[in-house]
């Protein structure tokens, strides 16, 4: 692959899409746009900032790390930040008709795994898992150079990981890691205690209340609060567990809106129930250095490595 080549980067999730230029031996070539991701309209978005970008050099390919399920270039299906669900975007198809250029799409958590090994704290380890702890949970995971998939590319949905009680549930799955732990688990599992509890507290009125309002309220040592993050972390400490038992991994990095505001706070109550649920070794696990833009760094990723461009209807991104 010629390192003179030129890649347009995306970065998108529910709330905000980024972009940037680089060529494969990095970095980013100028500055990183952010603007609110407009799910309903982003075929025309997405265009629209290449059209920005190719206006600053010519590109010679397209790479997107994208949150949601992404099938042979479609985004299958993607959430919006009012938690409606939005399918078919044929992003991949748009773009190479409409530009010509070969396109690369992936799922933003398989991304961001392959991000920390290249680019993040996973240079130096055997197998890497990072974890994005945000509206949900989800995982990317790189053994030895080689993305874990699975034969439908959902092997690293550790979200729906069954760890809970089954009263509470996320993609019909009961007990699901994510509908106690990610942001609107955290905050639908907070309301349902409050509604059958009549303990004194600062959180607000239950139909308000978010994730971060859990935070907040344990930063003012409130008992009730504290209690029921001492609950959620119990069932963190299951889904880390499962987590490590299943991919056997020695590093864990972890992102998101959740997980790396609140990462000391959250680490420092799961890790004491950790080794209850593991047989391996627990590994280190550490907050992610890539920030905002490692959905950037997982799409410049495949490049840095070596690997030609995949056209739209193809998303290989592993050594094999």
């Amino acid at each position: 692959m010629a390192v003179d080549q030129t890649i347009a980067l995306f970065g998108i999730g529910s709330t905000n899409l980024r972009s940037a230029i680089s060529s494969p031996d990095g970095p980013f070539a100028a500055e990183i746009d952010v603007e609110p991701t407009r799910v309903r309209d982003l075929e025309s978005q997405v265009c629209a900032r290449l059209e920005a970008l190719h206006a600053r050099a010519d590109i010679d390919a397209v790479s997107i790390a994208c949150a949601g399920l992404i099938d042979d270039g479609v985004i299958a299906e993607i959430d919006t930040v009012d938690d409606d669900v939005v399918r078919d975007i044929p992003l991949g198809p748009t773009i190479e008709d409409a530009f010509d250029l070969p396109v690369r799409i992936e799922n933003d958590c398989t991304a961001a795994g392959l991000a920390e090994w290249v680019y993040g704290a996973g240079q130096n380890h055997d197998c890497v898992v990072h974890l994005t702890m945000g509206t949900g949970i989800g995982a990317g995971v790189v053994d030895h150079g080689h993305v874990v998939r699975g034969a439908d590319g959902h092997a690293a949905e550790v979200g729906l990981f069954p760890i809970g009680p089954p009263d509470r549930a996320s993609s019909d799955v009961p007990g699901a890691w994510e509908a106690y732990c990610s942001g609107r688990g955290i905050a639908g599992f907070v309301r349902d205690l409050l509604e059958t509890e009549s303990r004194a507290t600062v959180l607000p009125d239950p139909d308000a209340l978010t994730a971060r309002d859990l935070f907040d309220a344990v930063a003012e040592d409130d008992p009730v609060a504290n209690d029921y993050l001492d609950r959620i972390c119990e069932y963190n400490a299951a889904g880390l567990g499962t987590l490590i038992n299943a991919y056997n991994p020695d590093l864990i990095t972890v992102g998101g809106g959740v997980g790396a505001a609140n990462f000391e706070t959250i680490l420092e109550r799961t890790e004491p129930h950790l080794e209850q649920f593991t047989l391996p070794a627990v590994p280190t696990i550490e907050k992610t250095t890539l920030g905002d833009e490692i959905g950037l760094y997982g799409a410049l990723a495949p490049y840095a490595m070596g690997h030609e461009p995949a056209p739209a209807k193809s998303i290989p991104m592993a050594n094999g």
